[in-house]
């Protein structure tokens, strides 16, 4: 049965589907075992008002029936019940689980099936671990963080009928785990760094119109994702190597706000990009970029890219040096990325020399920093074995304000070199070194240098 119409039955549907899968997924991570305590069960279906045969259907999401024990041979039939409006078909090929399947094989199965209906799971777990060479802090602990982003992204079209249409629904979970930063940076050396939190991170809506070439977007959005986005500096760690710092109350991680944004593409190479973000507090803050793609012709064609933002903060005061308010301050940004050399080792893999280049800059009565200059190379695949590895080097510089009572800053350079090394298909370790000259900005801040090995795991 095709799948169209949205209810909340379907929804509530869809929900214990969702649980299934994530507890499921979390009971093959932990390594639990497929034995069944059977007063344990029990306890758990009698406190869920179920019926008191163990095995009675009974309208309760499914991760309780996995928390309660059941051998992997029940699963499968305790679960259809509960997804009469989903039916879902069997994927070519693939047979319906039955009772001498593994549980592994029905959540196969249920992931295959969603994503024949348009939904999608993915996660990433990264962990840093970072240590200051100057050894003030203890040397034998270093400097811990780990974040973990689960992410189920719905095709309108497949799930609803809805031609067009995308929701994504991402949480995160960051913890910092040991030790702490001492190196007074104005320029976060890992872009994880953040207050232990777990949250909804992102949940929105996107519509394509226009034989897609307009994209409109509603929800709470990271900024980063649609704006002032440096594409090539992805493995990068240092955050300015994502988008400028010199960008106020820039809504994003570990902090994405309330929005609404479009997108139209007047011409295959062009674009304009308009978002309005919520910002902390009761600001809101405005962006307007522009921008255009091409291809240098040639032995092999280089693509590439330049994207020019400028943007607006709007607030009830927003406070200056002198002690003087406004209601509003403005900057610009720009990016510009360039791919210098491509040699193909197969139909889907190719060695690739790109750069990129950023500019920011604000205004110096109401932002600490007024200036931002960056740049870069990375290198794709710089052995021929070795096609997933990548490395780079880059730096980034800010310049502080002057502006009267605001101290003796100067300036802050980092410069950041990078190897990642593809362990496997769903593992990749970066080893990350920086060095930070002046950090804070005062030229009385010893230089420092940071080693962080950085563990990534996706599924």
């Amino acid at each position: 049965m095709k799948f169209h119409r949205w209810s909340g039955e379907r929804f509530y549907h869809l929900l214990c589907v969702c649980l299934l899968v994530l507890t499921a997924s979390a009971s093959l991570w932990s390594g639990e075992t497929s034995t069944r305590d059977a007063a344990g069960c029990d306890k758990v279906l009698a406190s869920s008002a179920c019926g008191e045969a163990p095995h009675e259907p009974c309208e309760v999401p499914p991760c309780l029936l996995l928390t309660a024990g059941l051998r992997r041979d029940e699963l499968w039939p305790q679960l259809e019940p509960l997804i009469p409006s989903l039916t879902l078909s069997a994927v070519p090929g693939q047979m319906k689980p039955t009772a001498n399947k593994s549980l592994w094989s029905g959540t196969s199965y249920l992931l295959h099936s969603l994503n024949d209906h348009g939904i999608s799971f993915q996660g990433t777990f990264v962990n840093d671990w970072s240590k200051d060479l100057r050894g003030k802090v203890d040397p034998s602990l270093g400097y811990g963080r780990q974040s973990f982003d689960l992410v189920s992204s719905i095709d309108g079209k497949k799930a609803f009928g809805w031609n067009g249409s995308t929701v994504l629904i991402r949480l995160k979970q960051h913890s910092r785990e040991f030790g702490r930063s001492d190196d007074g940076a104005a320029q976060v050396y890992s872009n994880i760094d953040a207050p232990s939190k777990t949250m909804l991170y992102e949940f929105w809506l996107e519509q394509k119109l226009w034989s897609e070439k307009l994209r409109i977007k509603g929800g709470k959005i990271d900024a980063n994702t649609e704006f002032a986005t440096v594409q090539s500096a992805g493995d990068f760690l240092n955050s300015s190597m994502g988008f400028s710092p010199t960008i106020m109350a820039f809504p994003t991680y570990p902090s994405p706000r309330l929005a609404v944004l479009a997108v139209l593409h007047p011409t295959t190479s062009g674009s304009v990009g308009f978002g309005v973000f919520q910002t902390d507090g009761k600001g809101r803050l405005s962006v307007l970029e522009p921008g255009k793609t091409w291809t240098i012709s040639g032995k092999k064609e280089l693509p590439g890219r330049v994207s020019v933002g400028y943007w607006r903060l709007d607030a009830t005061a927003i406070p200056h040096f002198d002690g003087r308010a406004a209601g509003s301050t403005q900057g610009y940004y720009a990016v510009l990325e360039q791919a210098l050399w491509r040699n193909s080792l197969s139909a889907r893999k190719e060695q690739r020399w790109s750069m990129f280049f950023q500019f920011g800059q604000a205004d110096g009565q109401v932002s600490q920093l007024t200036k931002h200059v960056g740049g870069g190379a990375t290198l794709q695949a710089p052995l021929a074995r070795r096609s997933q590895d990548s490395l780079g080097f880059a730096f980034t510089r800010v310049a502080f304000t002057s502006a009267p009572g605001t101290g003796n800053f100067t300036s802050e350079l980092v410069l950041e070199g990078y190897y990642k090394v593809a362990i496997a298909k769903h593992v990749a370790l970066v080893q990350d070194f920086q060095f930070l000259h002046h950090p804070g900005g005062l030229s009385s801040n010893p230089d420092c240098p940071i080693l962080t090995p950085r563990l990534v795991v996706s599924f």
